[in-house]
């Protein structure tokens, strides 16, 4: 049977097992942790774009609306990292409700396409217009919706830090 020595071995084993955060079946913690971190990143350079935006024309406006589309849309990636390991908790479905309604996310998504499109020709007025548009879901609903996940991963992986989304110099308070 059982030695005296394997049973407080299985005993101490089953401990750390509960004492564990259950990861999803298909979740690594390096999955979540590099969900958090490359989401955030992604986010920064929306917002980095937002900030610099009313200042840019032309080529650049574009050139750099196109490279903070494809930061949003890549965020999409690491919300369903997060998603898979954190369906269950009540503030990660409210967030991922709230991100899902289309004057939200898609606001966002629609607003900076508009700017890689058309901002070439955009005066400095619609620069400042839409940035503002784009500002005012983003910094009242996205933004706080992605501090709910990331407080989540942070929980979670236990790393003494707790992200919250990086927000433009331009959000309205």
């Amino acid at each position: 049977m059982f030695s005296s020595i394997a049973i407080p071995f299985l005993l101490g084993l089953a401990a750390l097992t509960r004492a564990a955060p259950a990861l999803n079946a298909r979740t690594s913690i390096s999955d979540i942790s590099t969900a958090q971190n490359e989401w955030a990143a992604d986010t920064s350079k929306v917002s980095q774009f937002l900030s610099a935006a009313p200042g840019l024309r032309g080529s650049a406006l574009t050139t750099q609306a196109q490279a903070a589309l494809d930061a949003e849309l890549d965020e999409l990636t690491r919300k369903a990292v997060l998603d898979a390991q954190f369906s269950k908790d009540p503030s990660v479905q409210a967030a991922s409700a709230t991100l899902g309604r289309p004057d939200t996310f898609q606001t966002v998504v629609d607003g900076l396409r508009r700017f890689a499109d058309d901002g070439a020709s955009m005066s400095a007025a619609d620069v400042g217009a839409l940035v503002g548009q784009i500002n005012d879901t983003r910094c009242k609903n996205v933004l706080p919706a992605i501090d709910a996940y990331f407080r989540a991963a942070s929980g979670f992986l236990k790393n003494g830090l707790t992200a919250l989304a990086n927000r433009p110099d331009n959000c309205p308070q």
